[in-house]
């Protein structure tokens, strides 16, 4: 299978898919089938979502609140979306708008490989496999306190915060360095010290590597590849409750997040809005954005 780009000069697979230089490269490789809604290969990309609007201050005065005094309950989700160049936007999925929050800087060299967010900040992983937080009203960035290697997951892992029952959760989805499965980890948002949840079984197929993972608002876990599976993760155990083919794929970036029912595939500048229930693709976009991460979180808890 030809070569892909997702963000740095490492080889990973979806029978073989080799990833060198940035993950989030807009114009690198598009698969040569074409999802429905989609443009050509050769044609010139067509933007049919709604507008990108640039903004410096938060969106429609939204702030996010740790109870439900003051929240918008007509709001059901915020979702943001990390791009290639490491550009944050805040994401409507009902009407395909992208708003434009700016660029954090984290002083870190390296280009951002995904990102989750929790009710109050994104986090963002490098490709020196460091994890970053970032004020969703400033953008102010910090490094956090997670090490990588813990557990003996490998590099290229995906990450998801889950804010269930009041407690927010880091999930970690990555392939052991040694073992032959791979691993789902859980870790508080304070010490970052991930402690091991379980084997994901039965194991995937090799070629379902790198995935994006994400949480929705009751805490399900769903892990995406470039190469069109995904699984819903059960978040106590590791254990795989569902595995499908979407059909939904890329030979470039991707991310995933979810928004009521449906699960949004971001694949090159689509999203794919699925319905994992039925096994069906509801709808298709080309939104703009190359997405390399996402998350979304209950406006009001």
């Amino acid at each position: 299978m030809e070569a892909f780009r997702r963000s740095c000069c490492l080889t990973v697979t979806v029978t073989a898919l080799l990833a060198c230089g940035s993950r989030t490269d807009p114009g690198s490789l598009r698969p040569s089938s074409v999802a429905d809604g989609a443009a050509p290969v050769d044609a010139a990309p067509v933007f049919d979502g709604g507008p990108i609007v640039d903004s410096s201050a938060p969106v429609d005065g939204f702030v996010p609140q740790d109870s439900g005094t003051g929240c918008d309950a007509s709001i059901p989700d915020i979702s943001y979306v990390l791009d290639a160049a490491g550009v944050l936007y805040r994401y409507d999925p009902v009407t395909a708008t992208a708003t434009k929050l700016g660029s954090p800087n984290c002083g870190n060299g390296n280009v951002p490989w995904t990102m989750t967010t929790s009710r109050e900040r994104a986090y963002i992983v490098y490709t020196d496999w460091t994890l970053y937080a970032v004020d969703l009203q400033t953008l102010a960035c910090s490094p956090t306190a997670f090490q990588s290697g813990q557990l003996g997951i490998g590099d290229q892992f995906g990450v998801a915060v889950s804010g269930t029952g009041g407690v927010e959760k880091l999930y970690v989805y990555g392939e052991a360095i040694v073992g032959s499965n791979p691993i789902l980890a859980v870790s508080d948002l304070s010490s970052f010290v991930l402690t091991k949840v379980g084997d994901i079984l039965p194991a995937p197929p090799a070629q379902s590597f790198p995935v994006n993972l994400t949480a929705d608002s009751m805490g399900h876990l769903y892990a995406f590849s470039p190469g069109g599976l995904l699984q819903q993760i059960d978040e106590t155990t590791g254990s795989v409750l569902q595995s499908v083919q979407t059909g939904v794929t890329t030979m470039s970036t991707w991310g995933q997040l979810t928004y009521g029912p449906e699960i949004f595939l971001l694949v090159d500048t689509r999203a794919v809005g699925y319905l994992l229930a039925s096994q069906t693709q509801v709808s298709t976009h080309d939104i703009g954005i190359s997405a390399i991460g996402a998350g979304s979180f209950l406006t009001c808890p």
